[in-house]
């Protein structure tokens, strides 16, 4: 049997939230970089900025506790 943290579907998938996670922070750094370019206002930008980064912060935050949510009778 293999250990659960050198399992390959579960480095998958923390793979995928840690892409996740970065990918969110990068877009909303995107957009309100580039709110200008967009043709975005400012305020919308914002918005839209912060919730790319709290969906960011979410997927880590899943990527930290994921060992203690899914826990798994070995």
């Amino acid at each position: 049997m293999t250990n659960r943290k050198t399992d390959p579907n579960t480095l998958s998938v923390k793979g995928v939230f840690a892409a996740l996670a970065l990918g969110s922070v990068l877009a909303g750094l995107a957009i309100y970089l580039l709110q200008a370019q967009l043709g975005i206002p400012a305020e919308t930008a914002r918005f839209i900025a912060a919730t790319f980064i709290l969906v960011g912060i979410a997927d880590a935050l899943v990527l930290y506790l994921w060992d203690r949510i899914f826990k798994r009778g070995d």
